[in-house]
C-alpha cells in the first residue's frame, strides 16, 4: 500500500475540514451575545393593626371572711395578664363595678358580692392597695405595651372590716377591658 498523498492535496482536505470547523463555531457561538436587561419595581406593603387580648390568671379569692374581726380587713389578690400591639401610647385597662346588687362606679366605686339579697361590699385596686381601680377612664389602669408579649398585671382585692352579713358563700364577676 503506498501512501503518497501531495502537499495540496492534503491542504484541500484540511481546508474544507477547517472551513467546516469554522462555521459550527461561529454557529456556535451565536446565541453568546450580550443578553439585554429590564427592571421593575415591586410594591410591597402591609398594615399593622392595634390589638389586645386580655386574660385572667388568678382570680382575686379572700377565702374566709370573719365580721366579727374589728379592725382588721381582709385582703387579696388576682392577677391578668393582657398582651397587645406595641404603642407608645397607653392602653387603659378597666374594671367595671361588677353583677352584684348595688354596686356602683359612680365616685369611688364600690363593688358588691352577692349571696341572695345579702351583699358584702368590697374593692379592688391597682398598685398595691394605693389606687380604687376605677370602671371608667378617671382611675382606668394605664398599660404601655413597650412589647407585643403577655404582661401580667395584679389586681388587689380588700373587703371593710366589721360587715354585718349572713354566713354563706358571697361571689361576684367583674369585667377587665382593655381599651385600644
Amino acid at each position: 500500500m503506498n501512501i503518497l498523498v501531495s502537499k495540496h492535496a492534503f491542504l484541500r482536505r484540511t481546508a474544507g475540514f477547517a472551513s467546516l470547523a469554522a462555521a459550527i463555531v461561529f454557529v456556535a457561538g451565536a446565541g453568546t451575545a450580550e443578553a439585554a436587561t429590564a427592571t421593575a419595581n415591586v410594591g410591597v406593603s402591609a398594615v399593622v393593626v392595634a390589638g389586645c387580648k386580655i386574660e385572667t390568671l388568678a382570680p382575686v379569692a379572700f377565702g374566709n371572711y370573719d365580721p366579727t374581726e374589728t379592725a382588721a380587713v381582709q385582703v387579696s389578690n388576682g392577677q391578668i395578664r393582657v398582651k397587645c400591639t406595641r404603642s407608645a401610647t397607653a392602653y387603659p385597662i378597666t374594671l367595671s363595678a361588677g353583677t352584684g346588687s348595688g354596686a356602683t362606679c359612680t365616685g369611688t366605686p364600690v363593688r358588691k358580692m352577692t349571696l341572695g339579697a345579702n351583699s358584702l361590699a368590697y374593692n379592688l385596686y391597682q398598685g398595691g392597695y394605693t389606687t380604687v381601680w376605677g370602671c371608667d377612664t378617671s382611675n382606668d389602669y394605664e398599660y404601655t405595651a413597650t412589647t407585643s408579649g403577655w404582661t401580667s398585671i395584679d389586681i388587689y382585692g380588700e373587703i371593710p372590716a366589721e360587715q354585718d352579713v349572713p354566713a354563706g358563700t358571697y361571689n361576684d364577676t367583674v369585667v377587665a377591658t382593655v381599651t385600644f
